[in-house]
């Protein structure tokens, strides 16, 4: 696996995902390199290092950089990071149809994260993860409720199941990805 422009710009967008504020200026630069080093214990990243990234786009940056960037999304390093969001991402092209600044419709998310998790979670569960990656947000930019997810699934039954008894939401087969 490679250091190359598009790996490293799917890293970047995790951290926007994670940090979720502007990184343009040399402020925010700032404020974003004092959270990773706050963040990931023991190391340390530059103001100008996160320029070089965020302002100059610069790719040669060394793999020690990209791991400490990598620990700040809690992966053990880049190569692991690296794996694990092209994963993310493939799963995201599959199922993904309203892709609308940086966010998606409720019902996408549920499918991605799904996805994720052999295609069965409680309501709750699925909740919560939705939360945790921040894939969706609610007009009132309050969490995400279980409840919630139970009304998409009355909506959207073509892609969802949901079982009162053992309280599982399931992806119906025809929405999983083609290869399983």
């Amino acid at each position: 696996m490679e250091r190359n422009f598009q790996n490293i710009e799917l890293l970047k967008k995790a951290i926007g995902k994670k940090y979720k504020r502007p990184i343009g200026t040399v402020s925010e630069c700032s404020s974003l390199a004092k959270e990773i080093t706050n963040c990931v214990q023991g190391e340390q990243i530059s103001t100008k290092t996160v320029q070089r990234l965020w302002q100059q786009n610069k790719t040669n940056i060394s793999i020690g950089i990209l791991n400490i960037l990598a620990k700040y999304l809690g992966y053990e390093g880049f190569y692991s990071a690296i794996e694990d969001l092209q994963e993310k991402e493939s799963a995201c092209k599959y199922f993904s149809h309203s892709l609308s600044v940086g966010k998606y419709k409720l019902h996408d998310a549920m499918i991605i994260v799904l996805s994720q998790n052999n295609y069965e979670m409680t309501p709750q569960a699925l909740a919560d993860s939705i939360n945790e990656q921040n894939l969706y947000e609610r007009n009132d930019k309050q969490p995400l409720p279980a409840s919630q997810i139970l009304q998409r699934i009355e909506i959207k039954k073509q892609y969802f199941s949901y079982d009162e008894k053992s309280n599982i939401v399931s992806l119906n087969p025809a929405h999983r990805r083609p290869e399983e």
